[in-house]
């Protein structure tokens, strides 16, 4: 298997494509999903893991008690996932207006699908450093990281956009109301 920043750059890539093909206006509807949700799980993730923990502990017969990371990181892959996928299918939302003619309009379509593809492949990236790793049949383990994987983990989205910038809010916040903001007004 490739290294996971390899991985993680053809994924980016991929969503920079589709971004050409959708238009920026339709995948700055995606981004501003992606930040609420991204904020959320920043917010509640204590929440979630340990009613994740508390079930798995309450001896529930249909949940594995002994891969509780494994069952951790599925969970807030499959969010994630889920989250990219509803904010994609069917009636998107989309910021109104003409999308520029010409290379302006290729420009901004491929930047706002990095983005995206940016903040999939890196919360997922995140979750399963969070969790050392527990996906196997990926290949991925922490303590075979590259040099480049290690320095590029302080980047990815909710370590990097969750830090708190102004009365001990997070930049998700203030980028999610102001993507919202612009929807509005648009």
């Amino acid at each position: 298997m490739a290294p996971i920043e390899v991985v993680f750059g053809i994924i980016v890539f991929l969503f920079g494509l589709i971004g050409l093909a959708r238009g920026f206006l339709k995948e700055l509807g995606v981004t501003t999903i992606m930040m609420f949700l991204l904020f959320f799980l920043s917010r509640f993730e204590p929440v979630l893991d340990r009613g994740i923990v508390r079930l798995m502990s309450s001896g529930s017969r249909f949940l594995p008690t002994q891969d509780k990371d494994l069952l951790q990181c599925w969970f807030f892959i499959l969010v994630v996932i889920g989250g990219a996928f509803i904010s994609y299918q069917g009636e998107t939302l989309a910021f109104g207006g003409q999308s520029p003619r010409g290379a302006q309009g290729i420009a901004l379509g491929l930047l706002v699908g990095l983005l995206n593809g940016y903040l999939i492949a890196g919360t997922i990236w995140f979750y399963m450093h969070k969790f050392n790793y527990p996906i196997a049949f990926l290949g991925f383990s922490g303590d075979k990281l590259s040099n480049l994987a290690r320095e590029i983990i302080p980047f990815l989205p909710i370590q990097f956009l969750g830090q708190p910038v102004f009365l001990g809010q997070s930049l998700l916040l203030y980028l999610s109301g102001l993507l919202l903001v612009a929807r509005v007004i648009r």
